[in-house]
């Protein structure tokens, strides 16, 4: 369904989740009155693209402003050099070295999880987009955590009251590392110096806006239940893994060059489609808004 809001158009998805947005230019600043549009858009819809807006790195840095303040990648070769904000997601290798990162999104997840303040909302901005004889490759699919949170049986929702799980970027960089071959294997000692420690969050959160309960574990972070042994905790967490797959709570995204894409990371979480390899190129850069201490 396509409604007139403000200044733009916006086309409401089939299912729980996703919206576009067409006639707005975000090249300039946007008035307040727009602004609040496309929040309040977010917060109805959790997944966001607005469309035909190929933006520079400082446009997509000022944009993003708006909504709180931008977190800086514990990556620095995959930040852009002159607006460190901004984070490269890509295929391409330029002189020998990766531009961006180039196995990101593999496995489902909320982006910056393994913060204490993970990621509020994440944009994203496709400047290429790999394509071939009219078709085009790696698409984004999101799951709703909200509306897989609904869907559990009411036991369930008993048992996960109160619980809490470890979110760890150095338990997904060997994950990686080992399942994918694009990132080095890297020691204990290594990954203590260069990254954080775990977060440990509730694994079903309230979104700070809407109060909505979320599920917030996810495959690619979520390794350990506070408090359980570890069979019972795997064999939990892969159940609410599995429910978190069901096709029913999602939306896939197709990309289009100048797509920009904004999900809130509390409401969903997303998984790359990863179908295609060079020579068919993708570059897409990114802002995440940092958030606040799951509650």
């Amino acid at each position: 369904m396509t409604t007139a809001v403000k200044m733009f158009d916006l086309q409401s998805a089939a299912g729980p989740i996703g919206a576009s947005i067409s006639g707005l230019d975000l090249s300039e600043p946007v008035d307040d009155t727009t602004f609040s549009a496309i929040e309040d858009a977010l917060n109805r819809h959790a997944v966001i693209v607005i469309r035909d807006n190929l933006l520079t790195a400082p446009q997509l840095a000022a944009f993003s402003r708006r909504f709180g303040s931008p977190q800086i990648n514990v990556r620095k070769e995959a930040r852009n050099a002159d607006t460190p904000e901004i984070f490269w997601i890509s295929n391409i290798t330029e002189n020998g070295k990766p531009v961006g990162s180039h196995d990101a999104g593999r496995y489902w997840h909320s982006d910056l999880c393994y913060l204490e303040a993970p990621s509020k909302l994440t944009l994203l901005n496709a400047i290429e987009v790999p394509a071939r004889d009219g078709q085009v490759f790696g698409d984004t699919q999101f799951a709703s955590a909200t509306a897989a949170y609904d869907a559990l049986p009411g036991a369930m929702k008993s048992r996960l009251d109160g619980l809490e799980a470890a979110n760890g970027y150095r338990y997904m960089w060997n994950k990686k590392a080992h399942e994918f071959g694009l990132r080095p294997v890297l020691s204990e000692a290594e990954l203590e110096a260069r990254f954080p420690p775990d977060a440990l969050h509730p694994i079903v959160r309230t979104h700070p806006v809407t109060g909505r309960k979320c599920l917030y574990v996810c495959e690619g972070y979520t390794h350990a239940i506070a408090g359980l042994p570890r069979d019972e905790s795997d064999a939990l967490l892969q159940e609410l893994f599995d429910h978190l797959a069901n096709p029913a709570f999602h939306y896939r995204h197709q990309w289009r060059v100048g797509d920009l894409l904004m999900w809130d990371n509390c409401a969903v979480q997303h998984k790359a489609t990863n179908d295609y390899d060079l020579p068919l190129r993708r570059l897409m850069q990114r802002c995440t808004i940092e958030g606040t201490a799951p509650a």
